[in-house]
């Protein structure tokens, strides 16, 4: 697709976005680059670091005007400033097409998406906490008011729904789908050492494990879990960007914990595919994370996105053998994958294709509340706890995530993960039990209050 026809409209595209983290100043930064979008306006809770945010785009200073009411904000914008203030309330009647929303704080999501809707702005969605628990309906509320909410490319939900629908919209038949983990597992074998996120773990059997069995692959992968079980091999950002993609396009995990294999990229296909195929899978549409294992000198997986399909012709899969693509050991399957996501760099395909073309990157109207990210206590916890949001990963200590079929938020139902952050335990929850409204009083928030919306408008509608 040639991207300079695909957006041929004059128009130029504004932006306002919300969190000056990395996700945000790369949409900062690439608009001073482009011809066709805009970013005047950057919230975060400290204004001064959107100011700053601006600065390291290449904003001079004394084009950045920090504001605190909405005059204030309406008057800067007339005078052609870059606003740099705290809060959407502050800029949300100003001019701009789209926001762009990556403050990763699940209940400020929901806050600023539902706002930016009822003011008749676009809302691209970086903040996958908000979505895993009320994207479905924020989704819908967009559609009512005539605008779009959407994820966006840069972030994984939106590269891999790109990817896995060129695939169905070539016809394959697709057998799993999903993204590497954050980091690599990476291997020097000079040292017998695995490096992961910095941290080195002993691996002295990994020599042994590097190559699959080539009678039964399988147990090859059970051995590295067990080898390299010292490093953590699931994450709940992960997850949470999986269920947004399963709540996108119908796909779904194998288990609610996910294998999250050891595996080498070569390896993909041969163990992503069917039990009757030599994988792990027990059926075909499957979601899944991998964690890629390779040595320092090979490319990195670390975030990308991957489609397994079926190689219906063999002779033409042969040939795409022959030219390096990843085929599994049979031969019945190959990856497709992207072994990239470049954040906030590549997030203004999306912001374009929203408001030039009226397109989404993500399920649209077909989204529906299929899935919910769940926990289950690894530890004792007693009564009287406050649960805590921790950490650039957003999880909370003593809780992992788990993918289950949607229920509401009533009775004995297991709670969305990120409802849990200032939820108090109100009675002693065992190590392995999930967490379940009966457990927990949830604090009143903007993300619960949607939430039973989102319950109320799609009843009896999820699977």
């Amino acid at each position: 697709m040639n991207y300079l026809n695909h957006f041929e409209s004059d128009k130029t595209v504004e932006a306002c976005i919300a969190g000056a983290g990395d996700f945000g100043r790369g949409v900062l930064r690439q608009a001073r680059q482009m011809k066709r979008l805009s970013a005047r306006i950057a919230i975060d809770i400290n204004p001064e670091r959107a100011a700053q945010a601006f600065k390291h785009a290449g904003v001079d200073d004394s084009d950045i005007m920090v504001c605190h009411s909405r005059d204030e904000a309406e008057n800067a914008w007339s005078q052609g400033f870059f606003i740099a203030t705290a809060a959407f309330d502050t800029v949300q009647t100003l001019p701009f097409d789209i926001l762009v929303e990556s403050t990763g704080i699940p209940d400020v999501g929901a806050r600023y998406a539902e706002s930016a809707i009822l003011a008749g702005k676009h809302v691209g969605i970086a903040t996958k906490e908000t979505e895993s628990v009320v994207g479905p309906y924020l989704t819908r509320l967009a559609q009512q008011h005539g605008v779009l909410f959407t994820p966006l490319d840069g972030d994984q939900p939106s590269l891999l729904i790109g990817l896995l629908t060129w695939a169905e919209t070539l016809g394959f038949e697709i057998i799993s789908a999903g993204k590497s983990s954050e980091y690599d597992f990476i291997w020097d074998e000079s040292k017998n050492i695995v490096t992961c996120n910095g941290t080195e773990y002993d691996a002295a059997d990994m020599a042994a494990l590097w190559t699959l069995d080539n009678t039964d692959a399988r147990s090859t992968i059970e051995s590295r879990r067990d080898a390299l079980s010292a490093i953590p091999q699931i994450s709940v950002p992960d997850l949470c960007e999986m269920v947004n993609v399963a709540n996108a396009t119908g796909l779904q995990p194998d288990l609610p914990e996910f294998h999250a294999m050891v595996l080498r990229t070569i390896e993909v296909p041969t163990l992503l595919d069917t039990q009757a195929h030599g994988g792990m899978l027990q059926g075909n549409r499957r979601l899944e994370v991998f964690n890629c294992l390779r040595r320092p000198d090979e490319l990195s997986f670390a975030g990308g996105v991957f489609v397994v399909v079926r190689c219906e012709d063999p002779h033409v899969w042969q040939l795409l053998r022959d030219k390096g693509h990843v085929l599994s050991q049979s031969g019945d399957s190959a990856m497709v994958y992207l072994p990239r996501h470049l954040l906030g760099l590549e997030a203004p395909i999306s912001l374009l294709d929203v408001v030039l073309n009226g397109l989404t990157s993500g399920g649209g109207q077909a989204t529906t509340p299929r899935f919910d990210l769940t926990a289950r206590a690894t530890q004792a916890i007693a009564a009287g706890q406050l649960l805590e949001m921790k950490g650039h990963h957003r999880h909370i200590e003593g809780l992992r995530p788990e993918i289950h079929p949607a229920n509401a938020l009533a009775g004995s139902a297991n709670v969305p993960f990120y409802l849990l952050p200032g939820a108090n335990v109100i009675r002693d929850i065992e190590a392995g039990q999930p967490i379940t409204l009966a457990d927990v009083e949830l604090p009143a928030s903007k993300l619960k209050e949607l939430r039973l919306k989102q319950d109320e408008l799609f009843a009896g509608q999820a699977s």
